[in-house]
């Protein structure tokens, strides 16, 4: 039985809490919906809130680390396509120095060349000095600064990764690398017979004639004019031709072989052949093992610490105390606060691109090899040995790419992948299943309000009647 009053009866109370509660269930599905959580504060469910809030802060250190792994990439990219142009540069100065190996150009032509030269290695000082975002790279800024050697003693030192902030590198050499060389013995500076030999090094053989009573300087002058081919020189004292490899180390071996007439050579082996030897070195208190050291470099690669040292050739006795400190490039690509991977670059400036011929500054204009002609066969063996440096760190820079970040970016993306699924597994939002729901709440306000409607109109009708019953 209703009663009629200004007071809410008992089915329009029902009725509004009916209406607030849906209307409250359709927000929070519209809440959902727009977050796409289900979890979205404590009061949700406590436990979940708090196993989702340490999942998301995996995800968002992931998506961080993933950003530096971005920019690392884009870095290393930059900087492997600038050392594919030096590389070019390094290819058109070759190019251009054999067109006179055999010594056959105009003053002109050579001129030419030269022009070419100089402007392929002004290029190479200036990628040198290009910034690869926002950075230096290849102008010994992205490398490990080494203070106290002296270059008399040790010609290069190639840090790769130390230990701590700083790191003492000291030492001796207690017996230097030597060269493989065979002598040829001739009378009054010349040659006692004509003959035909191949001599053979490292890079290649050429073949040699020479003529019966021909000046040993003549002969030398043939030799080192293939010395680019063979990685053999020749210098003459007195009656004695010496031929030697243009590098030290066990690996090294020249050969001559006479086809025709006499040219014997002494020394060596005894058969025309020799060998080199390798340095022996101590490294801070150590001896340095045979399986490390090629010729006068030695690498050192234990616990951390990986670093090179190239001696100059004939240099034996304790060389100077070095000190390596700073960080090279340094990323992080872990999500791990502690682990940092680093990427060292050396300077390849031109006048520190070469190797035992020299370097590529002294082939451009006015230098001790440029010109051609004679200078060639140097010149060239100098650009060789300046490509296999950038050989040496182009595959430091590919490997970091491929063993550090191409890892990196693969790992992570796996990471957020599994972190984004245990998100969605641990929130449990169904996206289709919540709006179903948002679509029944607003039924049931709806339906509510209809309800309240029909009572209101109900109370209407009452009151208009009483007038009537009233006889009013």
């Amino acid at each position: 039985m209703y009663r009629i009053g200004a007071s809410l009866s008992g089915m329009e109370r029902t009725l509004l809490n009916r209406l607030s509660e849906a209307n409250a269930a359709a927000t929070l599905n519209t809440l959902r919906m727009a977050t796409g959580q289900k979890i979205n504060s404590p009061a949700d469910d406590p436990a979940t809130f708090v196993a989702l809030a340490q999942l998301q802060s995996q995800l968002s250190t992931a998506t961080a680390t993933a950003s530096n792994v971005t920019a690392a990439s884009s870095l290393v990219t930059q900087t492997q396509t600038a050392l594919g142009e030096i590389r070019t540069q390094l290819d058109t100065i070759r190019t251009e120095l054999l067109t006179d190996v055999d010594q056959g150009l105009s003053e002109a032509e050579r001129a030419a060349a030269q022009t070419a030269i100089d402007a392929a290695v002004s290029q190479i000082n200036t990628l040198v000095g290009t910034d690869i975002d926002g950075r230096r790279v290849l102008d010994g800024s992205a490398d490990y600064h080494v203070s106290g050697r002296d270059s008399s003693q040790v010609a290069e030192v190639r840090v790769h990764s130390i230990r701590g902030s700083s790191m003492i590198i000291s030492g001796s050499v207690t017996a230097a690398a030597t060269q493989a060389q065979l002598v040829y013995t001739g009378s009054g500076g010349k040659t006692t017979a004509a003959a035909v030999f191949t001599v053979t090094g490292e890079l290649g053989s050429a073949e040699i004639s020479v003529g019966n009573l021909e000046d040993l300087s003549a002969v030398a002058t043939k030799i080192n004019n293939q010395s680019y081919a063979t990685g053999v020189t020749a210098s003459v004292d007195g009656n004695e031709l010496t031929l030697s490899s243009v590098e030290c180390g066990s690996d090294v071996e020249i050969a001559v072989e006479v086809t025709d007439g006499t040219f014997a050579v002494t020394g060596g082996n005894g058969d025309g052949t020799a060998d080199g030897t390798d340095a022996e070195v101590q490294i801070n208190g150590q001896a340095v093992q045979s399986s490390n050291v090629d010729g006068n470099r030695v690498t050192v690669n234990s616990n951390g610490v990986h670093y090179e040292i190239e001696f100059v050739e004939g240099f034996s006795g304790a060389f100077d105390t070095m000190t390596v400190t700073g960080d090279a490039l340094t990323f992080a690509l872990s999500t791990s606060l502690d682990h940092r991977a680093s990427l060292s670059i050396p300077a390849l400036h031109a006048a520190l691109l070469g190797g035992t011929s020299g370097s590529l500054d002294q082939i451009v204009s006015g230098g001790t090899v440029s010109g051609l002609n004679q200078n060639t066969a140097q010149a060239i063996r100098i650009v060789d040995e300046a490509l296999a440096k950038l050989t040496r760190v182009e595959g430091s820079v590919d490997g970091f790419y491929n063993a550090s970040i191409s890892s990196a970016s693969s790992i992570l993306a796996d990471l957020e992948e599994d972190l984004q699924a245990a998100i969605v597994t641990t929130d449990g939002y169904d996206e289709a299943e919540e709006y179903v729901l948002l679509v029944k709440n607003q039924a049931l306000a709806s339906n509510a309000i209809a309800g309240l409607a029909v009572l209101n109109q109900q109370r209407y009708s009452i009151v208009a009647m009483l007038p009537a019953i009233a006889g009013l």
